[in-house]
């Protein structure tokens, strides 16, 4: 019965909510599109959840590990 969207027990998994109004908004919060049903419900198609996950840059990829002194100059030069 559930091949197309998720049924309500793993919706209730993937949120860890019972009651729809916090499944909804948690639904929101990590960017997972949904519909609702007549009861208000949230509907989630499967296809959304398997959408490939890029891993996240780690912070040291942006941050440098010594001072940038320079930076200090505020632009003035000796």
């Amino acid at each position: 019965m559930y091949e197309l969207t998720l049924s309500p027990d793993e919706v209730r998994e993937i949120t860890g909510y019972k009651r729809y109004t916090e499944q909804q908004q948690q639904l929101r919060c990590h960017g997972i599109p949904f519909t609702t049903g007549k009861r208000n419900q949230p509907i989630v198609l499967r296809k959304y959840l398997r959408q490939p996950v890029e891993p996240r840059p780690k912070i040291s990829e942006f941050i440098s590990p010594e001072p940038h002194f320079r930076a200090l100059d505020n632009g003035k030069t000796a």
